[in-house]
This record gives structure tokens, C-alpha cells and sequence, in this order.
């Protein structure tokens, strides 16, 4: 029998399933569970009277054509904002999720990439929301690109996974940073990962070089099958995509 998906690569839907329904709310999670990912990935931030919700732009223009930055909102003043029908009529109404609700409406066997988009004062309230659900901690997956959020993620709560995000560059096909520079950094965070654009030049042998130190390799954001065919050879632990039904389409036929 051929191993099954998420023994080879885990496939985490962007936003949830973002290609359809509008990012980082309720119905494009629960979209990307029915199209049978194995993880969703939301943005989570800090807002003024300290609660966490579920959002990547600091500013809530494209959703609600407000321009307004959500660390200066309030949750009542969020929840009053619809942040669904930017991506089609018939998301008319959508409200902004809490980081409370993104987790009681993960199953059982599945998982939840969250990544933090403050900087590391949201840290109590995170670990805080996290321990009040019924959610276990190996369900879950913490990314940032702050280096400080990742430090203090893994000082404070070391049983849980914190990966760092970096963005790549290729010049004539050499790649930077260097996985030499990337493995001081993750030695330097305390993290168990690394989640790294997905450009094309990436090589079997960058893959192996962060492996080969011991650390996890993912990439983001995957939407064409060949690309993620590649990286999953590669030995990426976990592919997230905008379309996890195309991805699972193609890989569970390879």
C-alpha cells in the first residue's frame, strides 16, 4: 500500500482553502478540512484591548475598505466589520475569527500552523489561549519571522513546535541565505524549524543541509504541482498551499 499523504509531506492550507473563500476566516478553514487538508495555517495579531484574532494585513483596508490598523481596533470594533464579502457575494457577513475560535474547530488528527504577526507581547495571551482549549500541543505548530517571537515562544513553552520563516533570493541560481547563515539563526532562536519561501531554485542538497542539522524543512506558499511534487521529494515536511485540493489531488497519485 502507498503511504499516504501526510506520511510524506503534510499538506497546510494557507489562510485555509484562500483560493475560494476569504483568508484567514471561519468558512475558508472549514473549507480546507472538507477538501481533507492536513493543517491549516492562519495569521494571528494582537489587538488593543489584548485579545487575539485571526487577520494577516496590519491594516483592514482590503477587507473592509477601513484603513485602520488592528492594533489600534478593538475586538467589539472588528467583529462590527464584515471580512468576507471583499472575496464574493456570497461571503456577505463573515465576521473576523478569535484565535479561540480557530482552535475548538480543529478535529482530532489534524493541526494548525499559527503564525504570529506581533511582535513578542502577544506571547502571554497566545500560550494563554492555548492552554484554556481542549487542543493537544502536538496539534500545533507556531511560525514567525520575528526572531524574538520565536526566541521567546520556545523559553516560555519549549514542548511546543516553533518554526522560523524567511523569505529566499536567488541570484544566477545561488540562493541567500545560505544555509550556514540560516542554521546559526535557528540555533540562535531555539527553533525546531525552518518554513522557507518556495522559490524554484531551491535544491535537494539546500533541503539537506538544514536537515542534515537536524532541523525540520517547510515550505510555503505551494500552488503549482510540479513545484510541490519537487519539494516533497526533497524531503519538505509540510507544503502549505492556497489550494490544498489541487496539491492532495496531485500527490496522493504520485
Amino acid at each position: 500500500m502507498a503511504a499516504s499523504v501526510s506520511e510524506r509531506v503534510r499538506i497546510v492550507a494557507h489562510r485555509g482553502a484562500s483560493a475560494y473563500a476569504p483568508e484567514n476566516t471561519l468558512p475558508s478553514f472549514e473549507l480546507a478540512w472538507e477538501m481533507g487538508a492536513d493543517a491549516i495555517e492562519g495569521d494571528f495579531q494582537l489587538t488593543v484591548d489584548g485579545h487575539v484574532v485571526c487577520v494577516h494585513d496590519y491594516s483592514i483596508e482590503r477587507y473592509t475598505g477601513i484603513d485602520r490598523r488592528v492594533v489600534e481596533m478593538t475586538l467589539s470594533e472588528l467583529r462590527a466589520l464584515d471580512f468576507g464579502s471583499w472575496k464574493g457575494g456570497e461571503w456577505i457577513g463573515v465576521s473576523i475569527a478569535t484565535l479561540e475560535e480557530v482552535l475548538s474547530i480543529v478535529p482530532s488528527g489534524k493541526m494548525l500552523y499559527l503564525e504570529i504577526k506581533s511582535g513578542p507581547e502577544i506571547v502571554p495571551e497566545l500560550l494563554k489561549q492555548v492552554a484554556k482549549a481542549r487542543i493537544k500541543a502536538e496539534q500545533l505548530v507556531f511560525i514567525s519571522f520575528d526572531q524574538a517571537v520565536v526566541t521567546r515562544l520556545k523559553r516560555e513553552a519549549p514542548e511546543l513546535v516553533v518554526n522560523w520563516l524567511v523569505s529566499l533570493e536567488s541570484n544566477d541560481g545561488v540562493i541567500s541565505p545560505a544555509p550556514k547563515e540560516l542554521l546559526q539563526v535557528l540555533k540562535l532562536t531555539g527553533a525546531d524549524g525552518i518554513g522557507v519561501e518556495a522559490i524554484p531554485d531551491i535544491s535537494a542538497e539546500f533541503v539537506a543541509a538544514i536537515r542534515g542539522g537536524g532541523w525540520a524543512f517547510h515550505v510555503w506558499t505551494v500552488d503549482q504541482v510540479a513545484l510541490a511534487r519537487k519539494l516533497a521529494q526533497f524531503g519538505s515536511k509540510s507544503i502549505t498551499t492556497n489550494k490544498p485540493d489541487l496539491i492532495l489531488r496531485a500527490l496522493r497519485r504520485d
